[in-house]
């Protein structure tokens, strides 16, 4: 049996309050946030910000957004996941964080490295899960698709995995020449 939540958040869900207000107000929230921040549409008099064209430019991008009914699927289908990334970094600083006195935590600050590395194995993770959850029209998501395109040319000798390694070498080169060197 249904408890009343369930069925209130299931008559929610066929009013369209998850596929329309929701991302609305997720992207028009987002993006008046940014523009606010950045100032790009400039400041008046006062130095302060035009939130009328601010507001003008949000809602008319969140109304875009919700519109387009594949870009509401992806991200439906992808925010809960990389709320799931967010609670296991969360709970892994909480692991990481009993481990030290009782001074404050600051993990980063004595390993930038670290904070590099996590800092890629995250966007590779939120990249992985958008790009799981972008279909294309034939109902595979891109993700699929690449991956199948990869396992089905590596063994084949198409060239796949001398190009990955070619790239990776030069996204090392690239990375060795811009460095800065350490000051001693």
């Amino acid at each position: 049996m249904a408890s009343p939540l369930e069925n209130s958040l299931n008559f929610l869900d066929d009013l369209g309050f998850f596929d329309v207000v929701l991302p609305f107000l997720l992207v028009f929230t987002i993006v008046f946030a940014v523009l606010e921040k950045t100032k790009i549409l400039g400041v008046d008099d006062d130095k302060k910000t035009k939130k009328n064209l601010n507001a003008i430019v949000a809602f008319s991008i969140a109304l875009f957004v919700v519109i387009t009914k594949q870009v509401v699927v992806t991200l439906r289908s992808s925010l809960p996941q990389i709320a799931l990334v967010l609670i296991v970094i969360v709970s892994l600083l909480l692991l990481v964080g009993s481990f030290f006195t009782t001074k404050e935590f600051d993990y980063f600050a004595d390993s930038k490295a670290w904070k590099g590395f996590l800092s890629i194995v995250i966007l590779v993770g939120v990249l992985l899960i958008f790009l799981g959850a972008v279909e294309t029209e034939g109902g595979d998501s891109f993700l699929r698709i690449t991956w199948d395109w990869i396992s089905e040319n590596i063994g084949t000798g198409a060239g796949a995995v001398s190009t990955i390694i070619i790239v990776g070498a030069l996204v090392a080169a690239i990375i060795f020449i811009v460095r800065e060197p350490k000051k001693e």
